[in-house]
Parts: C-alpha cells; structure tokens; sequence
C-alpha cells in the first residue's frame, strides 16, 4: 500500500490555461508511472499505454504515450479505470483518488455544499498509478447501509464496525450506499471512520446520500461527489472487474430506481473492454430486482457466466439466483446478495 500516511491534495498535476482557451471542451491528459509516489508526473516517469480513462459517459484507451481525449462539458467527472496490478493514490481516509472532476462554477447552492468552483479546464488532466501486487484470490469486504446522524452514530459506527474491522487482511472495503441519513454533514466524519480500517475504501451513493433539495435527479449527488468522486465508475482487482452504479433516480420529492440513457452508455463502453469470460461484480443500493429500466441492464450483460451482484437499503440479508422471473435469461443463474446493514435497525440496537 502506498500514499495513505499521508493526504494526496491531488491525484493529478494540472497546467492552466490561458484566458483566451476557456471554452475548451476537450479534456487531455496522460496516466503515468509514478514511481516515485508523489502524485506528480517527474522526469523520467512514464506514460501507461492502454489505460482506460472516461468521462462516465465514453470510455477510451491511452495511445502509447499514455495521454486520452475526452470531451467534457461543466460538470463532468474523469477517471482513470484502475487496471490490474497497478492502484491510485490514497487520501489520509484511505479513499482512492482516481478522479477528477471539471466544475468551472461549482455544484448549485444546497443545503449541503458540493463541489468548489474548479476554474478553467487544465491543459493536461495527469492520473498517477503505482505498481502493486494483486493476487487471483483476494478478500473484499461489503458493508451494508453505515446510515448514520450526527455525531453520536458515527461514534457507533467507529466502536462497533471500524474497530472491529481494523486490520483485517482484506484489498479493499466498500459500502453500498446510505453511508448517510440524510444528513451529509457525516460524510467527512464518516470517511474518517472508515479510514481506520487501513484498507482502500469505495462508497456507493444510497437514496439517502442524496441532496434532497435539487430540483432534479441533475446534480442531486454534488454532495456525494464533492466528497467521495464520481458517483459511478469501474475498476480492476487481480482478475475481476468491479462496476459501481448509481441507480437513484431523484425527481424532487422522491426517487425510482433508475440507471438511465447517460449510465448505460458508460456500462456499455465500458463492458466493451472486459473479456466475456471475465467475472463482472455489480455494486449498487437498492436491489437489481428493482431497477425500472434492468431488462436494458440486462440485455448489456448478455453472453456473460460469471456475474456477481450485490446491494444493500432493504435492511435485511437475502442470497438470490436471479432467472427468468427475475427477467434475467443467462446460461447461468444472476446470483444477487443482499447485504446486512450496518447500522441493523437504524442504530436503535435492533
């Protein structure tokens, strides 16, 4: 493990602009070999040739100098799809900084802050990767919904789940959706919680990390974003690939669950990468079974064996093969696993 005694302040070294170059809508950059560690591209450090990198939308490969073209517009998420054998840097809380998100004017005023105003796009959007070692066989661990509020439940959530876990030989740690009830203030306690475990830690958004005075389903995870990256993404570990999916849909007093046209894509371009032999794991919050818009979903999965998917938000523990009820026609079973909560009976002691 490296980058994690410390705060990465960036996962990326950037080069301004010129005034006269804001409205550029094309974000470049090159994934490089940070041998050193310091998150910064030195002489001598290598760009990656065929990295994937997106923009949660397409996804490409780096040429053989290392460097991507993406388009962007003024709330676009870049992310290098971490490739096996190879880890981004580790912020002070052990959350993995692969990201970079393109905001000129910052999230909408809410009741919970988002992203800061980002400025002009940089010339070069530069993600740092490091060699590790990556075994076939590997421990993660799945934590459902953490769910607290207020100062009092993160302290449940340190005593009774992070001290338990801390240490554990695991590769990474991830929790899926509802780090939060509601009230966003817990995310920076919350990943200081979690930090403590000593292990990367990824988080799904849940329907109540989401910042319920948007409008819209448009920017109603600024603030889960200004604290834990994209919403959605994928990555790399030994010889799985890992896609975590955002499938809350807000509509302003409520939400569906929902992928949508936008995430699809992005699972579309990014599937079209990974060897149809190759176990796919899908983390998300409420239950695939209920995904309004799955049989699309389903139809991008097609032809794959070896699928894994698991979920939280419904405060119980259930191991489902998925068939055709389920709308599900593979060779082989969907096997879906519903994880316990966390927080059992919303921290009542239940």
């Amino acid at each position: 493990m490296f980058w994690n005694k410390r705060l990465v302040a960036s996962a990326f070294s950037v080069v301004m602009l010129t005034a006269a170059a804001l409205a550029q809508q094309t974000a470049t950059g090159i994934v490089f070999d940070d041998a050193n560690g310091n998150g910064l591209r030195d002489p001598g450090e290598a760009g990656l040739k065929g990295i994937r990198v997106s923009n949660q939308r397409q996804v490409v490969k780096t040429d053989e100098n290392g460097r991507y073209s993406l388009p962007v517009d003024d709330n676009t998420a870049l992310f290098v799809v971490k490739p096996k054998g190879w880890a981004s840097p580790l912020d002070r809380n052990n959350i993995q900084r692969y990201y970079y998100i393109h905001a000129p004017k910052g999230s909408p005023s809410y009741n919970y802050p988002g992203v800061s105003p980002t400025g002009p796009l940089p010339a070069s959007v530069d993600f740092p990767l490091r060699k590790q070692k990556e075994s076939k066989k590997f421990t993660a661990l799945f934590l459902g919904d953490t769910q607290t509020t207020g100062a009092n439940q993160t302290r449940y959530l340190a005593h009774d789940v992070a001290e338990e876990l801390a240490g554990v030989k695991a590769a990474f740690g991830v929790t899926l959706g509802d780090v939060a009830n509601n009230d966003l203030t817990v995310f920076p306690r919350n990943a200081a919680v979690m930090g403590r475990i000593g292990i990367p830690w990824h988080n799904v958004p849940g329907n109540h990390d989401m910042n319920h005075d948007a409008p819209t389903d448009k920017d109603s995870a600024e603030t889960f974003r200004a604290n834990y990256g994209p919403e959605y993404y994928s990555f790399d570990y030994g010889d799985v690939h890992f896609l975590v999916l955002e499938n809350i849909k807000w509509i302003g007093n409520g939400y569906h669950c929902w992928l949508g046209p936008e995430q699809m894509e992005f699972v579309k371009n990014d599937l079209a990468f990974v060897p149809m032999d190759q176990l796919v794991v899908l983390m998300m919050h409420i239950p695939i079974t209920q995904l309004e818009d799955k049989a699309q979903l389903f139809d991008l999965l097609k032809g794959r064996k070896n699928l894994f998917a698991v979920a939280g938000h419904t405060h119980d523990m259930r191991n489902q093969m998925l068939g055709k009820e389920a709308g599900w026609s593979g060779e082989k079973p969907l096997h879906h696993l519903i994880n316990g909560t966390s927080c059992g009976g919303w921290w009542t002691g239940a």
